[in-house]
């Protein structure tokens, strides 16, 4: 009777990976035929190996080590075979520590861009779904002392208003995300390889970045044409951000009424309902229109820059780039790339048992 268990607590497979690699030679097992020269394989590799009479099948699956012997194993068993797979790493350990140096070393990191980018959409389509609230101007006389509905009017602005401040707030840092998620994608060795102008680069002001990306980034045909017209939109937003961004105020130029006072009598200059008034305040402090109009400048700047500047085999990377939640930085070549498809696999199987739900103690 064989008996299985994947290892997902006490062995790295990138260790057991090279291990197995500088003892036996090349995976050999019946699965790395089956398996597809792309990273969204189920198994990755295999190697089938004999112990005296019995067979190992070892079997790196997605991200966990899987073990079939041809002998009933128990709890115990389990755990001498993996700590001496542990313990025999050192007989090889120069060959493995060799082969692990020629691998391709990559890190995985999260991409800020797409991540506030998916949250300025939903934003946007709030915005849109609920603009007709802020068009309608209600009036005490309208609730005739209906309690309820007022709140419920009252709440269904305010939440428009708060997706409002949100989104303005969002939009311009959404913009220097994606340009210098750009920068990082596509700026030239020499550029790279000194991270001190490279980060002057990046923090310098966003009209310098877009004329020079051109000659500090492979891939642009030509510079960023700046009589465009979404280049002046595009920057009229920019020029808003540090105000935005920075809770700035300016009460002279952002008032959204005035009133005269006699001591402590008020003396409003315009007449109408209280609470009427008091939403047309809303919306005039908010804006949902104006919060529209530059979120869709920004965005239609950013994408006219990828597709007017850029080569097509470029501008195909970066879309791929942009929309990979995690993209991955060859940490040797200094290049980022995407190295998994969104689809997720379990490492589940049924009747299969972990090493960490074994009945055993393991040592510290």
């Amino acid at each position: 009777m064989s008996s299985g268990l994947s290892v997902r607590e006490n062995l790295a497979p990138v260790d057991v990976y090279c291990y197995l690699k500088a003892r036996f030679g090349e995976p050999n097992g019946f699965a790395n035929r089956l398996r597809a020269q792309h990273s969204d394989n189920l198994v990755h590799w295999e190697f089938l190996l004999k112990a005296g009479d019995d067979d190992v099948l070892i079997t790196g699956w997605i991200r966990q080590v899987r073990i079939i012997v041809s002998v009933r194993m128990t709890d115990e068993d389990w755990m001498g075979l993996i700590l001496a797979i542990k313990g025999d790493f050192k007989r090889v350990g120069k060959k493995k520590s060799s082969i692990l140096k020629s691998l391709e070393h990559w890190v995985i990191f999260p991409n800020r861009y797409i991540a506030i980018a998916d949250l300025c959409a939903d934003l946007h389509t709030k915005i849109l779904d609920n603009k007709a609230i802020g068009n309608y101007k209600p009036s005490s006389s309208q609730f005739r002392g209906d309690l309820r509905r007022f709140e419920t009017s009252a709440k269904e602005r305010v939440k428009l208003y708060q997706n409002c401040l949100q989104l303005s707030v969002l939009t311009p840092i959404l913009a220097e995300a994606f340009i210098n998620l750009l920068i990082l994608a596509f700026c030239k060795p020499e550029l790279r390889a000194n991270r001190a102008e490279l980060d002057i680069f990046i923090r310098e002001k966003i009209h310098r970045r877009l004329g020079e990306l051109n000659t500090k980034c492979l891939g642009f045909t030509r510079a960023v044409d700046k009589r465009l017209a979404t280049y002046g939109r595009f920057l009229k937003v920019m020029n808003k951000r540090n105000d935005t961004i920075h809770g700035n105020h300016n009460p002279e130029r952002e008032y959204v009424e005035q009133v005269y006072f006699e001591g402590t009598r008020p003396l409003f200059v315009e007449p109408g309902d209280a609470i009427g008034k008091y939403f047309e305040g809303l919306e005039r402090q908010y804006r949902p229109d104006l919060v529209i109009e530059d979120y869709q400048a920004v965005h239609e700047f950013l994408w006219d820059l990828i597709s007017s500047c850029l080569t097509p085999g470029y501008a195909a990377d970066f879309y791929r780039i942009a929309e990979d939640h995690y993209p991955g930085f060859d940490i040797g070549r200094k290049k980022m790339g995407c190295l998994f498809t969104p689809r997720y696999n379990s490492d589940n199987m049924q009747g299969v048992r972990f090493d960490d739900e074994l009945g055993v103690e393991w040592p510290r």
